[in-house]
């Protein structure tokens, strides 16, 4: 056995080492439970029935197959049935949750009779979700363990994995829930799943670096769609187009990236990411030329960069980044390109700056205008603005 072992993948070993811990505890348990009752006198046909008319369910079980198997009729699986589905809505009633309980439920999850009884598991997997919650809440320490259990002896199904991923994903973050949620996200029903938050923010870190490694859209679309099924996007686009407005620049990139390969993104949107792209000192490359272009044709449209604008001045803070940008040369072609193009913008700035200053406004976020000393010496030295707004910003400078 140790020659094979040490073939084993470090993967591959820490599920062995799962699967032979439950093995050795629900084969020893099955001993005690079931192996000591074999031993005493064996109840009989009309014994069973008594026990089901006295909804003793614990006595009934360990007894039930005290039956031979020839004579294990069709009357006899549905009494087993019954009886061990209505021992499942009794002990979560009682909120029986003590760990012997939990290991006697694992047990009846493997019988032969019982894996293929819908109704049953139903009532189990209620029963273990709650006696989860209650292991986390009585902050047990093998309780990540447990999850995993009850996931490798119950169904592979969507709704069982969802919810037992919601537990870990409430009380224990730092599991990984990756086995209980794919067969969630690969079904052409996934749309439904992915509308809750804890399976949105588990595909964003998963697809997230390689959205921000490439710019071709094809490419990333082949990415996503090998994580989740593309009505997971549907359910998700509300959350990438919200991405556009965000403070943080991966969180914009990867939003655009994901809406553009999966031709999801009307003009606005786009406008509004790509000229903020620019304003925050991007990186050359296939987006940069495109933002350029995309300005270019704003120049030439009023009604669209009034679209734009009100857009622009919801976003707090104010895009900036470009003006305090390092390369200078990179920074005044842009900022120059900007002002020919989209003057509105760097007015609509330099008079929030003002504004902000002299304490004309409410500003809960604080100073909505980061780079405002940078862009006005940038725009005195090139004549962006008019005479008055520069008396007033050049009055907020004195003591």
């Amino acid at each position: 056995m140790v020659r094979y072992l040490v073939l084993l993948t470090e993967v591959e070993r820490i599920f062995y080492n799962l699967a032979m811990r439950t093995f050795v505890k629900l084969s020893l348990l099955s001993y005690l439970v079931f192996g000591l009752t074999s031993a005493q006198a064996s109840y009989t046909f009309e014994d069973l029935q008594a026990l089901e008319g006295q909804k003793s369910y614990r006595e009934f079980l360990q007894h039930a197959r005290d039956i031979r198997p020839s004579e294990r009729s069709k009357v006899w699986s549905e009494m087993l049935g019954n009886m061990a589905t209505n021992y499942m809505v009794h002990l979560r009633a009682k909120k029986d949750f003590d760990l012997a309980t939990y290991q006697y439920v694992q047990v009846l999850s493997d019988w032969p009779e019982l894996r293929a009884d819908a109704f049953f598991h139903t009532k189990r997997e209620a029963y273990l979700l709650d006696y989860l919650k209650n292991c986390y809440e009585r902050k047990q320490t093998n309780c990540r363990e447990q999850a995993n259990e009850a996931w490798h002896l119950g169904r592979k199904n969507p709704d069982n994995g969802t919810l037992l991923a919601q537990v870990l994903a409430t009380h224990d973050p730092r599991a990984d829930i990756t086995n209980f949620i794919l067969p969630s996200l690969k079904t052409d029903i996934s749309q439904f799943y992915c509308r809750k938050d804890f399976i949105q923010s588990w595909v964003l870190n998963q697809i997230a670096p390689r959205v921000l490694a490439s710019e071709d859209s094809s490419k990333i679309k082949t990415e996503i769609t090998q994580t989740i099924h593309e009505s997971c996007f549907i359910a998700m686009k509300p959350l990438f187009i919200r991405g556009l407005s965000a403070n943080s620049n991966d969180l914009r990139n990867i939003s655009y990236r994901v809406l553009k390969a999966f031709d999801s993104i009307d003009q606005s949107d786009e406008d509004l990411y790509l000229t903020t792209y620019l304003l925050e000192g991007p990186s050359v490359g296939k987006t940069f030329n495109l933002a350029w272009a995309v300005v270019k044709e704003l120049g030439q449209n009023y009604k669209r960069r009034q679209t734009l604008l009100k857009r622009l001045a919801k976003l707090d803070p104010l895009p900036d980044t470009l003006f305090d940008s390092g390369n200078i040369l990179k920074r005044d072609t842009l900022a120059k390109f900007i002002a020919q193009h989209l003057p509105e913008y760097f007015s609509f700035y330099a008079d929030t700056c003002v504004r902000y200053r002299n304490g004309i406004g409410e500003y809960p976020n604080g100073n909505p205008t980061i780079q405002c000393d940078k862009f006005f010496t940038l725009a005195s030295q090139n004549n962006w603005l008019s005479q008055e707004v520069t008396t007033k910003y050049s009055a907020t400078l004195k003591p």
